[in-house]
């Protein structure tokens, strides 16, 4: 079991932001509407970026994105250390409701205590944002949970 303190979620920037850029694309995650705006984190064992998350920010609410992790790495409980440490980021900053879109980690995330709804119950701001809109259009499955 993987012991949270090994591995530290790092605010992405630089460098370090087209790594975690290229392992969402490794792992055939979208990156064309990542821009300045959308916060980038990577999850470290050293210097090694092992995975990835980002956050979108609205008024009352965020967009949790961008969660990968390295293949090799996979199986080992990183991604729920991943998504509970953006959960945390959000609860910093006084945000409860956090949304995501998904294609293929629907059972991953029921697993998180996110469920499935309807797109049309969407947050204006996030029925507004690129992610909804066009990369995750009407495929992708919209989730909620209240940290």
């Amino acid at each position: 079991m993987n012991n949270i303190r090994e591995h530290q979620l790092v605010a992405a920037h630089g460098a370090l932001r087209q790594e975690v850029i290229s392992l969402l694309k490794e792992n055939e995650l979208p990156t064309s509407d990542i821009d300045e705006s959308k916060i980038l984190f990577a999850l470290t064992k050293g210097s090694y970026v092992i995975g990835t998350g980002g956050l979108e920010f609205f008024d009352d609410c965020a967009l949790l994105r961008s969660l990968s992790v390295r293949p090799g790495w996979q199986g080992r409980g990183l991604g729920k250390i991943i998504t509970r440490q953006l959960e945390q980021v959000c609860r910093e900053k006084g945000v409860a409701d956090v949304y995501l879109l998904t294609e293929t980690a629907q059972g991953f995330f029921n697993k998180e205590g996110y469920l499935a709804i309807n797109r049309a119950d969407a947050p204006l701001a996030i029925k507004k944002c690129s992610q909804f809109i066009t990369v995750c259009a009407s495929s992708g499955i919209l989730m909620h949970k209240n940290v």
